[in-house]
This record gives structure tokens, sequence and C-alpha cells, in this order.
């Protein structure tokens, strides 16, 4: 489950970093998702926000490939997947009371992220 989880987060997230650095419509169900995505909220230390959610996906989804070898990563991916939630609130926050605006896949992102925390708490 956390592989499927993590290769659906990949592709949200590639998409995102994909549409943040480039130009053009951005697919939406509403109309924020550009306004969420190519705000100056869209890059944490000059680092695209969908470039961090590759990243962080990419390693919760191999987490269960390097876990004979590697027995203490689980708990660093809890880690990282609690910091990664309290910065998806902190987003979801900024496009509800700053930007005004929701983007489908940030908030399809946080929560594919709270999914993966309860199943990392609860194996």
């Amino acid at each position: 489950m956390i592989i499927v989880l993590g290769i659906l987060g990949m592709a949200i997230s590639g998409y995102v970093w994909y549409k943040q650095v480039t130009p053009g419509a951005v697919a939406c169900l509403g109309t924020g998702c550009a306004t969420v995505i190519r705000s100056r909220y869209g890059k944490l230390l000059g680092i695209p926000n969908g470039a961090l959610g590759v990243a962080y996906f990419l390693t919760v989804s191999a987490t269960p490939l390097l876990l004979s070898w590697l027995p203490n990563l689980r708990l660093l991916v809890l880690l990282a997947t609690t910091i990664a939630l309290v910065l998806y609130v902190y987003l979801a926050y900024l496009q509800v009371f700053v930007l005004r605006a929701l983007c489908n896949w940030c908030l399809m992102s946080a929560g594919l992220t709270g999914i993966l925390f309860w199943v990392l708490l609860t194996s």
C-alpha cells in the first residue's frame, strides 16, 4: 500500500512541479490551481514544492523495499511524513486564508500524506 500511495503522490507532485516551471493552463477541478501553484508560496527555500513532493513520495515509496537493509528507515520516514503533514496544513491554511484559492492537486497530495502517516503509524 505504501508503494502505491507513494507512486500516486509522485505522479501528482510531478504534475505540480511541471506546471510550476512551465507556462500554460493548469488542469483543475476549480479555478485556483494555477494561482496556488504559481504563487510565491509555491517554493520552499527556492525549491518548487512539486519537486519537494516528488522527492518525499519517492523516498516513502522506496521504504518497504529498503527496510531489510535499513531497519531504522521506517522511523525516519515517519518523521519526514510528520514534517510533510505539518507543512501541508500550513499550505492549506495559505490556500484558504491568504490566497483564497484552492488547488485540488495540492489537497490530494496532502490527503495522501495523511493516509501515509496513518499507515506508517499503524503498521
